[in-house]
């Protein structure tokens, strides 16, 4: 199908898009509000290409409605999700914070319970009741159809495709609820062993950590040491343990997976997809930004040492 080809396409662009916005963008809520302009920016391009070459029969609908529409529209929701969130998020220690995001777990339990019938049928992939879920025109009130379908482009909607993208929008935000819980964790038992650890989140830009981390694997920084070591030096220098580390990972020739999972657990942050951010710096007009602001600031505190 080509709407399978220019969809692969498109989301991979929105994903991009999604991701430079992580890096450029240093406030939450102007990141959250641009990412989601975005999302509707990109659903907008595959409501145009649909509305083009729509889909011609029932099993090319099934495709769309269910394995394409929905995934964009599953980002639309997340993103707006974390705004609402991000917004109503109490200020407070980290149990504060912590406690509101596990109830924010508990309403995700609460919309997967009520819509336990359809989140099985999505979970076991099943495809018996496909014909009526994902093809437009066919409206069974015994199916439990998404009410709001009456309100939607009946050209560019279906009973089911709306609620799947709500399943997969409450399953995003399930994970980044519970490494948000993680990170808080992790970071308040640091602060337990000694308070001199106090504030020692990551301040700089995300971006200016993944140079870092790039120039610490490309000018091996660790030496020739067997990473697996290395990890066991910084465990105890630092107090931390990684958890089930060696056995996720190949020390051998994914060492720069392993470098960024380290740096994350230590600085308490989250780098996205790390490999298409890489894609990215190097795209840009200066690929090492933060690594020059570094050289300059280290030559001139020597310049002030020497006068």
């Amino acid at each position: 199908m080509m709407i399978t080809k220019f969809s692969d396409r498109l989301y991979a662009d929105l994903n991009k898009d999604l991701n430079a916005l992580t890096l450029e963008e240093d406030q939450v809520i102007k990141r959250l509000e641009k990412s989601i302009h975005a999302c509707l920016k990109y659903l907008r391009k595959l409501k145009d290409y649909c509305k083009l070459n729509d889909p011609g029969t029932p099993a090319e609908e099934i495709v769309f409605f269910k394995h394409i529409k929905p995934k964009f529209k599953s980002q639309l929701i997340f993103y707006q999700s974390l705004l609402n969130m991000e917004i109503r998020k109490p200020i407070g220690d980290g149990k504060v914070v912590s406690d509101y995001f596990a109830n924010e777990i508990k309403i995700l339990y609460h919309f997967f319970e009520s819509n336990l019938s359809f989140y099985q049928y999505v979970r076991t992939q099943a495809t018996y009741l496909d014909e009526y879920y994902f093809v437009r025109g066919n409206y069974d009130v015994h199916l439990d159809p998404d009410q709001c379908v009456i309100d939607f482009d009946p050209t560019f909607s279906t009973t089911h495709d709306h609620k799947l993208a709500q399943v997969l929008a409450s399953e995003l935000m399930q994970e980044h609820l519970e490494q948000a819980i993680q990170r808080i964790s992790q970071k308040d038992a640091i602060i337990q062993i000694d308070s001199e650890f106090r504030d020692f989140d990551w301040k700089q830009t995300k971006c200016a950590l993944i140079e870092l981390i790039y120039c610490w694997h490309a000018t091996e920084a660790f030496g020739k040491k067997n990473l697996k070591s290395i990890v066991k030096f910084i465990e105890k220098s630092f107090n931390i343990s990684l958890g089930n580390f060696y056995d996720t990972y190949d020390f051998g020739k994914k060492n720069l997976k392993s470098i960024v999972k380290f740096i994350e657990k230590s600085f308490n942050i989250s780098l996205g997809n790390f490999y298409d951010t890489y894609d990215w710096l190097c795209g840009r007009p200066s690929p090492t930004v933060y690594i020059d602001e570094m050289k300059s600031a280290f030559l001139l505190r020597i310049q002030k040492k020497l006068r």
